[in-house]
C-alpha cells in the first residue's frame, strides 16, 4: 500500500504546480493530473484499487505512469518503508503544532551536501551586490509623523544604576507586577540608545554594528514605543529613529484597554509604564541572504535585542517581560505597517517594579 507523503508541501509558481519535498529540499512540477492521483492516496491504498477507478483503458496508462514517478520521488510512500517511518516519527514529535511548522524547519535545514562560501568569496559576492543593486537603508524614518521627542540629549551615564554584567545577568528576571509609577525620559532614551542606536554604520553597503549582534551587519529590527507614563514624553505610540535618537510620534493616547488586547488579553499589562514593539524589515536580510533560511535569522536578530532590553531594564532598576503573546494584525494596524514588508515579531513590556 502507499500513501502521499507528509512532508510536502503544494504551491504555484510560475504557472506550475510545485510539489516541495522538504526532507530531501527536491521540488517538482507536477504534470497535468498529478493532483488527482496525489489526492487519491490520501489514505493508505493499494495501487491497483486507485487505477482501476479510471475510466478507460488510456487513463489507466497514463495514471500508471504518473503513479510510477510519483513512486520514485517519495511523494507516494510505501507504508513501512523508511521513508513512511521517518515521516510517522515526525508527525508524532511535532504534535500539535500546524505541520507548516516543521515545513519551514527542515526545508531551511543545511544537509550534508550543502556548499558554503568561502570568506573571500562571500567578499566577493558583497561587492557584485552593491554593483548590481543597492541595499535597502538601514534605518527608518517615518515621514507622517505628529510630533517628534528628540532624546539625544539625555544622559545615558546616569541612568544605570548597576554595572556589573555578572550581577546583571544573575538578577535579570521576567516581571509581570509593577507600580504604576512613571519612567523618567533619561532612563528610557537611555535603554533605546544602547539597544538599537548605531556604533557605526557604513553608508555605502547598509552594514551596521550596534551592542547586540546581528547577521551580516543588517539589523532589521525596528523599535516602536508606547510610551503610557515616561516623564517628560507626552503619552502616545511612536517610532524609534535611532540614527538619530528621535521618538516619532504616530498616534495620540491609546485606551488601556487597546494596549492590553494588543498583548493578547494579559491583563497584567495594564500597569506597565511603556511598551517597546519589535517589528522585522526583512529586505535588510533578503539583499545579502537570498535563502529562506535567513528568516530564521530575523528570529535570533529580536533575542539578541530582546536580551539587551532586559539586562539594561535590570541596570536602571526597571521591570521588564518580553512576550510574543500578540495580536499582530492589532498592532500592525495601529503601526501603520505594510504586511508584505515589515513583520510584527514581539513586544518588552516595562515598568517600575
Amino acid at each position: 500500500m502507499h500513501r502521499t507523503s507528509t512532508c510536502g508541501v503544494l504551491y504555484v509558481e510560475d504557472g506550475y504546480l510545485v510539489w516541495d519535498d522538504y526532507l530531501s529540499h527536491r521540488q517538482f512540477a507536477l504534470a497535468s493530473g498529478a493532483e488527482s492521483i496525489v489526492a487519491a492516496f490520501r489514505r493508505p491504498r493499494e495501487i491497483a484499487e486507485v487505477l482501476a477507478e479510471q475510466r478507460d483503458a488510456a487513463h489507466r496508462e497514463r495514471a500508471g505512469a504518473i503513479v510510477r514517478a510519483l513512486v520514485g520521488a517519495e511523494i507516494l510512500v510505501a507504508v513501512g518503508s523508511p521513508r513512511d517511518v521517518q515521516e510517522c516519527r515526525l508527525s508524532t514529535a511535532w504534535a500539535p503544532w500546524s505541520p507548516l511548522a516543521r515545513a519551514y524547519h527542515y526545508s531551511t535545514r543545511f544537509l550534508d551536501s550543502s556548499l558554503f562560501l568561502t570568506e573571500s568569496e562571500q567578499d566577493d559576492q558583497l561587492l557584485r551586490k552593491l554593483e548590481a543593486e543597492p541595499p535597502p537603508p538601514a534605518f527608518k524614518k517615518h515621514p507622517d509623523a505628529l510630533e517628534s521627542v528628540h532624546l539625544a540629549d539625555a544622559p545615558v551615564s546616569g541612568a544605570l544604576a548597576e554595572r556589573d554584567l555578572l550581577e546583571l545577568l544573575y538578577r535579570r528576571r521576567s516581571g509581570r507586577s509593577y507600580s504604576g509609577g512613571p519612567i523618567p525620559r533619561e532612563k528610557l532614551a537611555a535603554l533605546l540608545s544602547i539597544t538599537a542606536s548605531p556604533i557605526s554604520s557604513s553608508e555605502l553597503s547598509q552594514t551596521t554594528f550596534k551592542t547586540s549582534p546581528s547577521g551580516g551587519g543588517r539589523h532589521p529590527t525596528e523599535l516602536y514605543v508606547y510610551a503610557r507614563r515616561v516623564s517628560g514624553v507626552p503619552e502616545g505610540l511612536y517610532h524609534y529613529d535611532a540614527r538619530n535618537r528621535v521618538l516619532d510620534r504616530l498616534t495620540p493616547p491609546l485606551g488601556d484597554d487597546v494596549l492590553v488586547r494588543v498583548c493578547g488579553d494579559q491583563v497584567w499589562t495594564g500597569d506597565a509604564s511603556a511598551f517597546v514593539y519589535f517589528t522585522s524589515v526583512f529586505a535588510r536580510n533578503k539583499w545579502k541572504y537570498r535563502v529562506a533560511r535567513s528568516y530564521r535569522i530575523l528570529h535570533y536578530d529580536v533575542g539578541h535585542l530582546s536580551q539587551t532590553v532586559y539586562l539594561l531594564a535590570v541596570a536602571m532598576g526597571l521591570s521588564c517581560t518580553f512576550t510574543a503573546a500578540l495580536r499582530d494584525e492589532t498592532l500592525s494596524g495601529l503601526l501603520g505597517l505594510d504586511d508584505a514588508t515589515e513583520l510584527v515579531m514581539g513586544c518588552a513590556v516595562i515598568g517600575t517594579p
